[in-house]
């Protein structure tokens, strides 16, 4: 039984790519800070600061008081594809609730049954669906299998009714990644992402389902080429 003083660590709320992206961040300047602060994510809102800071508590990426622990350096300047092997094994270890309970079959259980995993954890609410989507998305990156039938519930309706729009736009502050873009629909589990990397530029993020087949894949081609054109040709008469 946890002591007064002893903190109980909650499973991420951020968004899956917001993690990704501060890991990536860090990477990018080729030095793993002595303290994780809010002060290194500068264009991150509050709430967001403070869920980076608690997953990487929860994953045990960091000590209270923000010091990296040994497994940390490594992780952050491993290239992806190194990266996604020891952050299954962290994921493995962190979510032990789910792996290490014999009552529990991730890989055929049902939606309701991952919920009650995390209601037991006194988790409930909105924190409860992005709680979830965290580790279906982390699930899906690394690798782990999950079953098919899980799902993130989706969040309570509002108290005041016919607010969707204001609870939607709550989630989306929350939700804000580290260069202030809304991501919280970028982590569901049946979306693919990639980056097209430009030289001297920004890469270009591309995010599309991933039930798209050949001839979908060659539609959408075509649609990107002719709106790309149309648009250029509206950016240069606006000009």
């Amino acid at each position: 039984m946890a002591s007064n003083s002893e903190k109980v660590l909650t499973p991420p709320v951020i968004s899956h790519m917001s993690f990704t992206a501060f890991l990536n961040s860090l990477r990018d300047a080729k030095a793993v800070p002595t303290r994780i602060d809010k002060t290194l994510m500068p264009k991150a809102s509050g709430s967001q600061q403070s869920g980076m800071l608690a997953a990487l508590r929860f994953l045990g990426l960091i000590d209270e008081v923000g010091k990296p622990k040994e497994q940390f350096k490594p992780l952050v300047l491993a290239q992806d594809d190194a990266r996604k092997p020891l952050l299954e094994t962290i994921v493995r270890e962190s979510y032990a609730f789910l792996f290490n309970d014999p009552e529990f079959d991730l890989h055929h259980a049902s939606s309701g049954e991952m919920t009650q995993k995390f209601r037991n954890l006194g988790i409930s609410g909105s924190t409860l669906t992005k709680t979830i989507a965290f580790f279906l998305a982390a699930a899906k990156e690394y690798g782990i299998p999950v079953s098919p039938h899980v799902k993130a519930p989706p969040p309570p309706p509002s108290k005041n009714g016919g607010t969707a729009k204001k609870s939607a736009k709550g989630v989306e502050e929350t939700n804000r990644d580290l260069d202030g873009k809304s991501a919280d629909e970028d982590d569901g589990a049946d979306v693919e992402r990639f980056e097209i990397p430009l030289p001297g530029k920004r890469s270009v993020k591309v995010i599309v389902p991933n039930s798209l087949d050949a001839d979908d894949w060659e539609m959408l081609q075509n649609m990107i080429s002719v709106y790309i054109k149309r648009w250029k040709g509206f950016k240069g008469n606006a000009s």
